[in-house]
């Protein structure tokens, strides 16, 4: 296998992507974050922080950091609901509501011209297995590993 190939594919793939979205997103002023964030809200209105975090599998500053940016923009708002005041909960605003179907369209529009001329069932295969791939990478606890130390043991 050629592992830099490898690296450079996924690298590429990702610096893409979130240049495409981020320039379809110029004229709300969304970062690529932000569009990610959303999108995830879309699914899941009215969930708390830590709900987003596990679903895209992202710290906590790093959610905390985008919520306050999209607040700030006017595309969610956080409330307390029930008896547990610490608990707040992030709802789409209507702007934000209003854009879903431009983000949608963003989305599959992106994804239609990088998968363009791929057979549908290799396409399936490939996202299977993309999708594991990226589970794996998720379940990996960054900080644990040192693959110096792991070389010395070799």
């Amino acid at each position: 296998m050629d592992y830099l190939s490898v690296s450079h594919d996924f690298c590429l793939i990702n610096r893409r992507s979130q240049a495409y979205v981020t320039e379809a997103c110029q004229p709300w002023g969304l970062s690529y974050s932000e569009y990610t964030l959303l999108m995830n809200l879309y699914e899941n209105n009215g969930c708390q922080q830590t709900d987003i975090c596990r679903a895209l599998k992202a710290d906590k500053a790093l959610v905390a950091r985008t919520l306050k940016s999209l607040e700030g923009k006017g595309f969610v708002s956080r409330r307390q609901e029930g008896k547990d005041k610490r608990c707040k909960y992030i709802f789409l605003t209507k702007k934000a509501r209003d854009l879903k179907e431009t983000m949608d369209v963003i989305l599959r529009k992106w994804v239609g011209m990088i998968v363009a001329g791929i057979d549908e069932r290799a396409l399936d295969e490939a996202f299977r297995l993309l999708h594991c791939v990226a589970e794996n990478a998720a379940a990996v606890n960054v900080s644990e590993i040192n693959p110096t130390k792991e070389m010395k043991k070799l």
